[in-house]
Formats: C-alpha cells, sequence, structure tokens
C-alpha cells in the first residue's frame, strides 16, 4: 500500500511537468512595424516612400452635385493589393445652412496593402499608382491623371570601412 501512496504521489508531483514539456514552444512573435500612410489628393508631396507591409489610404474629394467620381487607372498588382474602398458622405452642414450647389460632396477612400517590397537584390525602383477623376460624358483620356510615385527605402548596407586595428600592447 506504501509503495502505491509513493508511486500516486510521484507521478501527481511530475504530471505538470510532463505536460509543460508535452507542450509545443510557442515561437516568439516577430516584430512586425505596419505604418499607415494618408495621402490626400490636394498634398504636394506625389512621391511615397514605402516598404512591405505598408498601408496606404488615398483619400479622393469629390464635389455634390456635379456626377464626377473617381476611379483608379493604374495599379501595380504585383506589389499592391486592394484592401477596401469606401464612399465616405459629405460633413454635415449646420442646421438652417443654405444648400450649396458644388459644395464639398462624398470622399471615396482607396486602401491598399504593400505586398512586396520595391526592391530586386540592391536594386530600387519606383511605381506608380494613378487615378482620375471623370464627368458625366468624359472621355478619360481628356482628363489628367493623379499620380503618386511609391518608391522604396535606401538599403542600408552597413559600414564598409575595414575593421580598425584593436591589438593590445
Amino acid at each position: 500500500m506504501k509503495l502505491l501512496l509513493a508511486a500516486l504521489c510521484a507521478v501527481a508531483l511530475t504530471s505538470p511537468l510532463l505536460l509543460a514539456a508535452a507542450q509545443p514552444a510557442s515561437a516568439p512573435a516577430k516584430a512586425t512595424m505596419t505604418r499607415t500612410l494618408d495621402i490626400t489628393a490636394n498634398q504636394t508631396a506625389t512621391t511615397l516612400t514605402v516598404q512591405a507591409g505598408d498601408v496606404l489610404r488615398f483619400h479622393l474629394p469629390t464635389q455634390a452635385g456635379t456626377g464626377y467620381s473617381w476611379r483608379a487607372v493604374e495599379v501595380e498588382a504585383q506589389y499592391l493589393t486592394l484592401i477596401d474602398k469606401t464612399t465616405t458622405p459629405p460633413p454635415a452642414q449646420p442646421a438652417g445652412a443654405p444648400v450649396r450647389v458644388g459644395g464639398p460632396g462624398p470622399s471615396v477612400t482607396y486602401v491598399y496593402y504593400v505586398k512586396k517590397s520595391l526592391t530586386q537584390g540592391t536594386a530600387r525602383f519606383a511605381i506608380p499608382v494613378s487615378f482620375i477623376e471623370t464627368g458625366p460624358g468624359q472621355s478619360p483620356e481628356s482628363v489628367p491623371l493623379l499620380t503618386y510615385t511609391l518608391t522604396s527605402k535606401p538599403r542600408v548596407l552597413g559600414d564598409q570601412r575595414p575593421p580598425k586595428n584593436k591589438a593590445k600592447l
């Protein structure tokens, strides 16, 4: 009986250790830096430095009652994935304010995910992302494009100088 009791105590004491050892070790989470860049149609900088994992939100305003609408016309699917396209209503007018024809209209937002780095080896390159705003009966060829150029960060290859001689005397 004492032998059975000793065996049960040994199992009871070691079973949590055995269970812990049987559990797969969880891999440490990778530290990823996801950036979200908000880009508006009226900003002056049209060259954007991006990296794989970035989220790009292009906010494109319209004027109410004009019939104009935005659409993406040049997007490199190899590097960018469309996550979302939403239309946000214009800001509410204060109570009693007169209705303005051609006032602020809805805003269209295209959201893209940068799925691949814009580098190949040590070479960097740039890709365009273009949008067009056309009105009723308007030919897309007659309307200028709103184009942003995406480029990558320069790759830092480390210190290329030879190591210093640190001989001790």
